[in-house]
């Protein structure tokens, strides 16, 4: 497990690192063009993702890089939030990712968070139920694609922005064994409710 802790930190850094350097210039046609093959490689097998893989294998620890024809954990979980920042940042001229500059306790805004400001107005069920469908997946391949669908649904809704680094590593968390752990941090911020504006919170039952 303390493996574990430590790649899931380093691939924190690897991922804020490579959404740094992408948005020293978001404009610069080299950013734009990365992005758009980071977009249409979604749903694609490793070897069609070749024009992305090269900036993902060189910031990765070699420790974490695998040997074989598949992607480790460490690089499934880097890409797949990688192309769905993405989809994010298509279009927007103010970077989508968030900067998680405050963190209490160690605990930084995850996904659940975000997710939050889709909780408005007449339309909170049919959100919940996206939500929870993804929440409940049973595999990885679910998982990316209710993901996919539910970043779509908060970028055409709302400005909130995603710390992608912690996606990243929540979902290496998720391809090891802590499926229950992401799902639980995730609902938690998902489902928190401010009292009043005075920023007291609660959680709903």
């Amino acid at each position: 497990m303390k493996n574990s802790h430590m790649a899931a930190e380093r691939i924190y850094e690897v991922m804020a690192n490579i959404i740094n350097l992408l948005a020293g210039d978001l404009q610069a046609s080299s950013t734009k063009a990365y992005l758009a093959r980071l977009r249409h490689s979604i749903n694609k097998d490793v070897q069609w993702t070749t024009g992305v893989l090269p900036v993902v294998f060189a910031s990765i620890p070699e420790e974490y890089l695998g040997k074989s024809g598949d992607l480790t954990p460490a690089e499934r979980a880097i890409v797949t939030s990688l192309q769905l920042f993405a989809l994010h940042q298509q279009g927007s001229d103010q970077l989508v990712h968030l900067q998680s500059t405050s963190i209490e306790s160690g605990v930084r805004d995850n996904l659940g968070a975000s997710l939050r400001a889709l909780r408005v107005g007449d339309d909170t069920q049919a959100v919940d139920r996206r939500f929870n469908a993804m929440i409940t997946s049973t595999n990885f391949n679910e998982l990316s694609n209710h993901l996919r669908h539910l970043i779509k649904l908060l970028k055409s809704r709302t400005d909130a922005k995603v710390d992608y680094a912690q996606l990243a590593q929540d979902l290496f968390w998720f391809q090891v064994g802590n499926q229950s752990a992401v799902r639980l941090r995730w609902s938690r911020s998902y489902y928190k409710v401010y009292k009043d504006q005075g920023g007291e919170e609660s959680n709903e039952e």
